[in-house]
């Protein structure tokens, strides 16, 4: 790279740290305006003592595993992704292999400013594409949403606190990415599942455990090198 295109990638990123950070800001405020406007709207603001000894006892944990997230994706997202993909959200099954899938096909890593700039896209079309299906989605499954809560079976499958539905999903992205460095990935996942079936309560932290098995995953793959078997 030369210098004049490195001089460029700079202001490139020190622009996108400030719209991004604005923006950010304004997300967070309208985030917060919604619910706030709906209780003030229809007067039925909570119990703000009790709404702060909830606050206190939840919101450390999501301060643990935003951060958490923050260090674990960005390095995958770049900088605008990562702004992009904080605003938007679902980041695990949506916006992270969007936007390592694009990277993977132009063969390029979020580091570069084809990666940063593609990265970006990806997420926002990722984003758009969302959008377009829950507008669909809801037009197709309210209509039948009297029919799936009548039948026993169909709210099982459909239910999203212990249905089908995102196990499936899941396991359609996690089959991608395992088959492509299954000899790193076998370990961690073995690990996970016998967590998950010996301590069934580490399911409410799996957030935290991303970035322990991230650690593990680079120190297999460290000592998998090393021997010359990746």
């Amino acid at each position: 790279m030369s210098k004049k295109q490195g001089l460029m990638l700079s202001e490139y990123k020190q622009a996108t740290h400030r719209i991004g950070r604005i923006w950010t800001l304004f997300a967070m405020l309208l985030i917060v305006a919604v619910p706030l406007g709906f209780g003030l709207i229809y007067g039925v603001m909570p119990e703000w003592s009790s709404f702060f000894k909830g606050v206190i006892a939840v919101v450390p944990m999501y301060w643990a595993v935003g951060l958490i997230e923050i260090f674990n994706y960005s390095p995958m997202l770049g900088s605008g992704g990562t702004y992009l993909a904080f605003v938007t959200g679902n980041l695990l099954n949506m916006k992270v292999p969007a936007a390592k899938v694009a990277m993977d096909k132009a063969g390029v890593s979020a580091e570069t400013e084809e990666g940063e700039v593609l990265s970006t896209i990806a997420v926002a079309v990722s984003s758009i594409v969302t959008t377009i299906v829950l507008i669909i989605a809801l037009l197709f499954v309210v209509p039948i949403t009297n029919w799936i809560n009548n039948s026993e079976l169909l709210r099982e499958v459909f239910d999203l606190g212990s249905g089908y539905v995102i196990p499936a999903l899941f396991g359609a992205l996690g089959v991608v990415f395992l088959a492509k460095s299954w000899k790193i990935a076998v370990i961690p996942m073995i690990l996970m599942i016998v967590v998950f079936l010996l301590i069934p309560a580490t399911y409410a932290i799996a957030g935290i455990l991303i970035p322990v098995m991230s650690v593990i995953s680079v120190l297999i793959a460290r000592f998998l090198f090393n021997k010359e078997k990746i």
